[in-house]
Parts: structure tokens; sequence; C-alpha cells
């Protein structure tokens, strides 16, 4: 799942928010990312990383890569997420009951009080991803679309994450019945894992 989802999933709260958004910009063990941040955030790390094994390894996720062109199944997993947060966007009211703008108005917000723990590459992506508003982006095919080509710039092999655009639209209902399928489980999953750690 993409940073929208990571962030949903989280407990409520700003240090298990920022902590699963940073689970996209950190890398390294979680012994040594502890020596920096407080335990809380550690734990939304770690929910991230479990996030997203979880999310790589399910049945109806890989049914879903297969749904792109070949040339860009490579970057499934990129692709997917993005689109997936595209679902999640157009039906948060499902998942969460603070409407999307206010939602992501305080993820925003928590990050300006919290500077501290926006060390490494998401100090640099922040300002960017408010100037730009990436979690709002989602829920519009265009979005999806401006996302997507954002994405493709990021490296010299990554030109085709673009054309996931096309994929999108050829097979639109495909993919919302793929989230729609997937997206019990894993509730079921997170809710399992947090009552574990």
């Amino acid at each position: 799942m993409n940073y929208l989802a990571h962030l949903m999933l989280a407990d409520d709260s700003d240090a298990s928010r920022i902590g699963n958004l940073l689970g996209d910009f950190t890398k390294g063990t979680l012994g040594s990312l502890a020596e920096v941040y407080p335990a809380e955030i550690i734990r939304g790390i770690k929910m991230h990383r479990a996030v997203d094994r979880f999310t790589d390894s399910h049945q109806v996720f890989k049914n879903a890569r297969a749904l792109l062109a070949p040339e860009r199944r490579r970057f499934s997993g990129i692709i997917i997420d993005i689109i997936f947060d595209h679902y999640l966007s157009i039906h948060w009211d499902d998942y969460h009951r603070q409407p999307l703008e206010y939602f992501i108005n305080d993820v925003y917000r928590a990050l300006d009080e919290h500077p501290e723990w926006r060390a490494g590459r998401l100090a640099h992506a922040f300002p960017l991803m408010r100037h730009e508003n990436w979690l709002i982006t989602y829920a519009t095919i265009e979005g999806v679309e401006l996302t997507l080509e954002r994405v493709s710039r990021r490296g010299k092999r990554t030109g085709q994450i673009a054309g996931g655009i096309t994929d999108l639209r050829k097979h639109y209902a495909e993919f919302e019945a793929s989230f729609q399928a997937f997206m019990p489980s894993l509730l079921d999953f997170t809710d399992t894992w947090k009552s574990k750690h």
C-alpha cells in the first residue's frame, strides 16, 4: 500500500502516523533507527514493513499485478500501491470516520509540529508533499496519472511506471474489485498485528 493507506492504518496518534509514513523513507535495522526515534515511531515503522510484506504476498494483490501490461510488471508493486490508494480515497468514508481532507490536514499538522521526526528523505520530501498535496491527488484519475508520472522520473529505468495509467483506465472495474476484496483481509491483519505488538 502507498502513503495514504499506511497513514490510515496507523493508530490515531501523531507518532504512529508519522512512523507508518517513515516506513517509506527510512532504511536500516530497527535497532539503529531506535537510536534516532522514540518507541512509538519505531512501532509505526515496524508496522509499515509488516503491512508491506503482507500486501506483497497476498493472492489478491498478486492477481491485480497481472492486470498490468507485461512491460510494467517489474514495477507492479509500486503501481498497484498507488492505484489502491486511489480506491481508498474514493471509498474513504467506508474505512475512516474523519473526512479525508481533515485527515490529511491532521497529517500535515503533525509533520509540522514534529520536525525532529522528519529526518532523512522525509525531511526533503515533506515540503513538496504538502505543496503539491500528494495525499489528496490520489482521489482523481488525473491525480493518479500525475503521481505515476512523478514516480516514473525517479530513476533511469522507471519510465514505464507512467504507463500504469493506461492499465488503470483499461481495467478500472477489475482493479476496484481487487481493492475491495483485499481490504477486509488487510484490516484483519493490521488489527491482529496491533494486538500483538
